[in-house]
């Protein structure tokens, strides 16, 4: 590359050193994220007991512990999706917006298998059932899904670019 040409852009219309950067800051956040979930669980109850009351009549046990999330559903759901939403950023980032909407959609399609596998389990008394959706909804919400997707991505013989 001679002196005039400017260095390849990503998606975001970043060059190299400050991709690096917003992906250093990502992984920061996620790391944050794992490393103090209860503050940040007891940071979203502190919102959302301010929200809940403004949509309106809430029953008192909207943010209450249930069989389907130790901190109230309104809370495991906005952590669970504030995880998955960083984890497909960074991998937006990483992947230079290759591959998107396949990223998009399998972190889609597993959080909604293990939703219905939670739902399904409590309603059913089907302890099995509610372990394994509970399970699958630990693993998507962890860096493995994450790191996974790019070694697969960067393998050989993987998804030819467009």
């Amino acid at each position: 590359m001679n002196q005039l040409e400017s260095p390849p852009l990503s998606p975001l219309g970043l060059s190299n050193t400050p991709r690096r950067v917003l992906l250093g800051g990502l992984g920061l956040l996620l790391f944050a994220l794992g490393q103090f979930e209860e503050s940040v669980f007891a940071f979203l109850v502190y919102l959302w007991q301010r929200v809940l009351p403004l949509t309106g009549p809430v029953s008192k046990g909207a943010l209450a512990p249930d069989g389907l999330s130790t901190h109230g559903l309104p809370v495991g759901i906005t952590y669970r999706l504030l995880y998955c939403g960083l984890s497909v950023l960074v991998l937006y980032v990483l992947l230079r917006g290759r591959h998107t909407w396949w990223v998009v959609g399998s972190y889609g399609i597993a959080l909604t298998v293990s939703m219905v596998l939670l739902l399904v389990g409590q309603q059913a008394g089907w302890a099995l059932a509610s372990l394994q959706g509970h399970q699958l909804l630990d693993l998507v919400c962890s860096p493995l899904p994450l790191l996974a997707g790019y070694v697969l991505r960067t393998l050989p013989g993987s998804l030819k670019t467009t």
